[in-house]
């Protein structure tokens, strides 16, 4: 059996089975459902693709057998390409923790069971050292009798990384028995993605939601650097969250602006971190006439730093009644009174909820319907009249076909809502919130069953408190790393069509022909937010079809 292990090794096979152990290592796609029980699948070689300043996820199941492993470890080789070497320490590895589902989220009859969500670093992100003694250690870990453990790498390809296919290779351990040696082969693509993100977001507020729950005692300044982590690690993911730390300064009606080094620090974060959606504080909404000051000096504010378009007011949120409509158009003209160069958001759909209320035209910019209420039609008369589309998802709402966001879902509905994004024409994204542990009296508790009212599991938590873990900032979910995949994919999109950062033309018979070529294929796997494909492998098929489009541009 020993010798038949090191033939089986030496060929490249990861599904390996040694004398003392009858463990099974294979390889799942990120975009495939893998419970804790899941059966064992046969891929036994890890091939990815990904262009350069991209990320490419490796996910590694490790099945027990019969009897169950104690002490698993693993470790990634360099990725080589003739004499080009991807270091291995642009690869960050997780283990995935596992979260019991013992009913479906709201309005789904999706299989309950152990579910992985949150993924531990194997080492700490700040200092690079190997964690050790918390609540929840990555490495090494045991694997029940007959059940499953997640290990997910993060393969970074660098910025200025040659083309070519690269491989490595990523060797799995119980104790000081190898497991698996699972061969690794890259294929990087001969162009790279923009530092720029073609894709606006608002993945909601951080600030006193993560202090008060992992630092209630902290300093302001304590408080303002945990923050930082938070902020980091979304923007890592192509996510910009709607509270971007000490970045706006203060005001009054006989000083005007006083700012204190916040000018710097929006120009970084617009410059080096590549925001590119900042969302401007609403105050004074009780005093119209001083509300009208504030937000005047803080639109000549931004122009005067050249980031006025980047900017925008969130109205009234989900206005749901004729006084909260009122409230939007007052809200609205009151804006466009202080500046009109500030953009008004509302999160409303197109078309009015109630034709009793009136309508909310005029009083909007950029529109962010729900992806169950979406009306073509009037989100392309806003769109002809330079109005703006970005989208929302929020609990289980809309028919049941809309791909909604909780841990218990299909991963691939983290993934269509950005396809048919640009399908629609669609340039801004919002989730309410990333962190929202207000239920909680412990951070424990957000690790042990994150269900917002008990219905919708990891509704508005994205990320997870990091001192469970053993780090200072958060522990992000595998829900995060799939909506930066489909972030990328949307990147894609922008330059195989050669429009990054730039607005298409809503006529689709005055669009190029490249832009043409890539709205086939991208309607080849979606029509609508309730009719898209199921097949991780489509999505795959038509990526690699966008990148060829952008490898033949001169």
């Amino acid at each position: 059996m020993k010798m038949m292990l090191v033939i089986m090794l030496l060929l490249g096979a990861t599904a390996t089975a040694t004398a003392q152990r009858d463990a099974t290592v294979w390889v799942a796609s990120p975009w495939q459902r893998v419970l804790r029980d899941t059966s064992p699948g046969n891929q036994d070689v890890a091939h990815i693709k990904a262009a350069a300043n991209e990320y490419a996820p490796i996910r590694l199941i490790v099945s027990a057998g019969q009897e169950a492993l104690n002490g698993v470890t693993a470790e990634i080789s360099d990725l080589r390409s003739g004499d080009n070497v991807i270091q291995a320490s642009n690869v960050q590895m997780f283990r995935a923790h596992y979260l019991h589902i013992p009913e479906p989220s709201a309005r789904t009859e999706n299989p309950t069971g152990w579910y992985p969500d949150a993924l531990i670093p194997f080492v700490d992100p700040q200092s690079g050292k190997e964690l050790s003694g918390a609540m929840y250690d990555a490495v090494p870990f045991d694997v029940e009798r007959g059940q499953n453990a997640e290990i997910w790498c993060d393969v970074w390809v660098p910025s200025g990384t040659p083309a070519g296919l690269y491989r490595a290779t990523v060797t799995v351990t119980e104790g000081k028995v190898k497991l698996a040696a699972v061969p690794v082969e890259l294929q990087v693509w001969g162009f790279e993605l923009p530092a720029e993100l073609a894709m606006r977001s608002n993945f909601g507020e951080l600030g006193r939601r993560v202090t008060s729950m992992v630092a209630p005692e902290s300093t302001v300044e304590e408080a303002a650097a945990i923050e930082q982590l938070y902020i980091a690690e979304l923007l890592r993911h192509r996510a910009v969250p709607s509270s971007l730390g000490d970045i706006w300064p203060d005001w009054t009606p006989d000083g005007g602006i006083k700012e204190t080094g916040q000018a710097e620090r929006l120009r970084c974060l617009v410059e080096e971190k590549h925001v590119n959606a900042l969302r401007i504080p609403f105050r004074y909404q009780d005093d119209p006439k001083q509300a009208k000051a504030y937000l005047t000096a803080m639109a000549d504010w931004l122009r005067s730093l050249g980031y006025l378009d980047l900017a925008y007011i969130y109205l009234r949120d989900e206005p749901n009644d004729a006084e909260e409509y009122e409230t939007v158009r007052q809200q609205g003209k009151l804006i466009q009174e202080a500046d009109p160069g500030i953009a008004r958001m509302c999160t409303e759909q197109t078309v009015t909820s109630n034709p009793e209320w009136g309508n909310l035209y005029g009083a909007v910019d950029i529109w962010c319907p729900l992806w169950g209420l979406w009306d073509e039609p009037t989100a392309n008369e806003r769109l002809n009249l330079g109005e703006r589309l970005w989208s929302y998802t929020a609990l289980c709402q809309g028919p049941k076909a809309t791909p909604w966001w909780q841990i218990d879902m299909e991963p691939l509905n983290f993934r269509a809502p950005f396809w048919v994004s640009w399908h629609y024409n669609i340039t801004g994204f919002l989730y309410w919130s990333s962190v929202y542990w207000q239920a909680y009296e412990t951070m424990e508790g957000v690790w042990e069953r994150p269900a917002f009212r008990d219905k919708f599991w990891g509704e508005g938590m994205l990320l997870y408190p990091g001192p469970p873990a053993g780090i200072k900032g958060p522990v992000p979910s595998i829900r995060l790393k799939l909506v930066r995949e489909a972030m990328e994919d949307y990147e894609y999109m922008t330059m195989a069509a050669g429009v990054h950062g730039e607005r298409r033309a809503q006529n689709r018979s005055q669009r190029s022909d490249v832009e043409k070529k890539t709205d086939s294929i991208v309607a080849d796997v979606v029509r609508s937010f309730q009719d898209w494909s199921h097949d991780p492998e489509a999505y795959e098929r038509a990526r690699e079809r966008l990148a060829e489009i952008i490898m033949k541009k001169p």
